[in-house]
């Protein structure tokens, strides 16, 4: 019988999927926004999505650098430039931001999926080679 993972880790899994199901929806709103939303509507969505940022990077970071994926890689590069650089100048800068830490939320947290899916426990195949495949009538 495949051994079922902790109560605990079970609550902290289903945690983290709430948080990341809401940053795909945060994320969704930032890049279908069009360029008429008012400035405090804008800063608050960034502001959700550096949140975000900051607290996905801080779990990629933990992750033992030989299993974390490429993909988490380039987003906390990513990551990097947009903390350094800023919002540009100009009419769409603030806009422009916005669009790019929601991409940069977006590889995060598939990143952090990925790298579940790719660890998690699961129960060993147990193959039939000399049998033909099960069917569901199959008894």
């Amino acid at each position: 019988m495949p051994e079922q993972p902790a109560p605990l880790l079970q609550i902290a899994t289903s945690a983290e999927d709430q948080e990341e199901d809401q940053a795909f929806l945060t994320v969704r709103r930032a890049l279908t926004m069009d360029q008429g939303l008012d400035a405090v509507s804008l800063a608050q969505l960034t502001d959700t999505l550096l949140t975000h940022c900051a607290s996905f990077a801080e779990t990629i970071e933990a992750l033992p650098a030989h299993r974390c994926p490429v993909r988490g890689q380039g987003a906390l590069r990513d990551w990097a430039t947009l903390q350094a650089d800023g919002p540009g100048d100009g009419p769409l800068g603030a806009w422009s931001y916005a669009r790019q830490v929601a991409v940069v939320v977006r590889s995060m947290v598939t990143a952090l999926r990925e790298y579940r899916a790719a660890t998690e426990v699961r129960a060993p195949y147990v193959g039939r080679p000399d049998l033909p495949p099960l069917t569901p009538s199959t008894p």
